[in-house]
């Protein structure tokens, strides 16, 4: 029996689990209340108060570091990577995460908390499935600015497994078929899934507005946006946090909580109407857009992420898309079960562990990276 603990750190949570094989045993959700937020408004500022909770959820539970075989991780905001699947937690990606991460985002402290909690023990801490896997075709990476390359990034642990539970339902292999699957969580990404690849992809800053980011936004407005917080002493980080954090259904709301816009469209409120079903209509021109890469072939739209829970938002959504494919909603996250799973193979052998060895842009050494640390440090 394998022993693995997964760590998978979100905007306003930390969710762990522990599993004996792929028996999920304990599983909780360690909340970061707004209030607490605020104190922390920088992501790696958080890390002794997370890594404080997971240390009480494991005392609670009587269960100890020492007797894992296994702690696997959610990836964190790092360069590029050219395979799926594991990564060591190595040196590299400490700094890298540390003093050169890629944005602000709350993933990057999982690994740091997994190799907190066995520190002095041999224990492997892996991440698995990157949200920046380089699987995508070259054609999609091209832009209007020659110095600037679109890299893909999505929900990829989260929509692999996604696409792996509709093809086990009807039969199939997830390598066998063209999926385009939609994660409908804080921040909305989707990609197009060409026998497990990932061959085109609608980031979160690229589609629609979700609860917590704003989306897609012209250039000419975009534009003076930033030069506007620039001038009013607002620097990258704090225009990067606002677009990332503080957009989308909360800036029009105050609430990131889909749920609690839905109870206002219940109560007659027409603004929270037509906004949600602007974020359902802009799910739907992105869905398109990736609908044509292969022609129009498309075995199936797969929909999952917290908000897919909401019949009101999917259905919404299903309208404008089902003439494409047929539309299946897969509700929910399986990203611990994912994160579990690929460390059982891991530790049966029936997958390898990647070496982590790309370094951020503009750095060539780990003392590189620890002396000068980037503007998202």
């Amino acid at each position: 029996m394998k022993k693995i603990f997964t760590i998978n750190c979100g905007s306003t949570s930390t969710k762990v689990a522990y599993f004996e094989d792929n028996n999920m045993i304990n599983m909780v959700s360690l909340d970061v209340t707004s209030e607490e937020l605020k104190r922390m408004p920088k992501v790696l500022e958080q890390l002794d108060f997370r890594t404080t909770q997971v240390r009480e959820f494991l005392e609670k539970n009587n269960l100890k570091p020492a007797e894992f075989d296994i702690v696997v991780t959610r990836a964190g905001a790092i360069p590029a990577v050219p395979y799926d699947g594991a990564y060591e937690v190595n040196e590299l990606m400490i700094a890298s995460v540390t003093y050169a991460p890629e944005a602000q985002h709350a993933s990057t402290l999982s690994c740091l908390i997994g190799k907190e909690l066995i520190k002095g023990l041999d224990i492997p801490v892996i991440i698995y499935d990157p949200t920046c896997v380089d699987s995508a075709d070259e054609i999609a990476k091209i832009t209007g600015i020659p110095e600037i390359i679109n890299m893909p990034i999505a929900h990829l642990l989260n929509t692999k497994m996604a696409g792996k539970t509709y093809a086990e339902s009807v039969g199939r292999k997830y390598e066998d078929l063209n999926l385009v699957i939609v994660h409908l969580g804080g921040g909305i990404t989707m990609g197009f899934h060409d026998h497990g690849r990932v061959a085109d992809w609608v980031y979160d800053d690229e589609g629609p507005m979700s609860p917590q980011r704003a989306g897609a936004i012209p250039t000419r407005y975009m534009a003076d946006f930033c030069y506007n917080s620039f001038q009013e002493g607002k620097s990258l980080q704090d225009v990067r946090m606002y677009l990332c954090g503080k957009a989308g259904l909360a800036a029009h709301f105050g609430t990131q909580d889909v749920r609690d816009v839905i109870k206002m469209i219940e109560a007659g409120d027409e603004k929270a109407e037509l906004v949600l079903k602007s974020l359902a209509y802009n799910v739907a021109k992105s869905v398109g857009s990736l609908s044509v890469i292969r022609g129009g072939k498309v075995d199936r739209i797969v929909i999952t992420g917290g908000m897919a829970y909401s019949e009101l938002l999917t259905g919404w959504i299903r309208e404008l898309i089902e003439f494409i494919a047929p539309v299946t909603v897969i509700p929910g996250e399986q990203e611990m079960e994912a994160l579990a799973a690929g460390g059982l193979r891991v530790l049966n052998k029936e997958e390898e562990v990647h070496t982590y060895d790309v370094y951020p842009k503009g750095y060539a050494s780990i003392e590189e990276i620890i002396n000068n640390p980037n503007n998202l440090a």
